[in-house]
């Protein structure tokens, strides 16, 4: 396989919001108030009905609420297609989106001048929201229609770049 033909795929944890992490630590105070707290202070002959409840309640958390506040997205480029993978839970993936190099118009930081043309165009997001002074997404202008914001390596750019050398910038 030639360099111009290359496979990368990069993966990056989605920056956890302080409102997934509240709901986090709400579901799991309640599980135990549930577990532990209805028998001790509410109703001692309930031991077993809560412990039942509390279990149940912890399977919907870790199955439902848990994998839609623990997100990372991976990105892979392969026959000239990036493709956009959202992993949930570390478990559960799911593809997003894949787009074709002859259908991009640019890809260049979103911070760059470059992007001054394409303001008005929708934007859909699939980076880390690490929003960090030094960290700045790439945003990769779709068949003119859409701004996707990416957050990619060097490496991943780079294989880019060797492939639609006049779409990419690094600047």
């Amino acid at each position: 396989m030639a360099l111009e033909d290359g496979f990368v795929e990069y993966l990056v944890k989605k920056k956890t919001s302080t409102k997934e992490i509240m709901i986090r630590v709400l579901c799991n105070v309640f599980i135990v108030c549930v577990i532990i707290g209805v028998p001790v202070f509410i109703a001692p002959g309930l031991a077993p009905v809560s412990l039942f409840v509390g279990v149940v309640l912890w399977l919907i958390y870790h199955n439902f609420i848990l994998p839609l506040t623990d997100i990372e997205y991976e990105y892979s480029y392969c026959d000239k297609e990036i493709s956009v993978d959202k992993i949930m839970g570390k478990e559960k993936r799911k593809n997003l989106a894949t787009y074709q190099l002859e259908k991009m118009e640019l890809l260049a930081p979103s911070n760059s001048y470059r992007l001054a043309d394409y303001k008005n165009l929708k934007t859909v997001s699939y980076w880390s929201e690490d929003d960090s002074d030094d960290h700045v997404p790439y945003a990769l202008i779709y068949d003119n229609k859409e701004k996707v914001l990416l957050d990619l390596n060097g490496e991943f750019v780079k294989i880019v770049q060797n492939n639609a050398p006049r779409k990419v910038y690094t600047d």
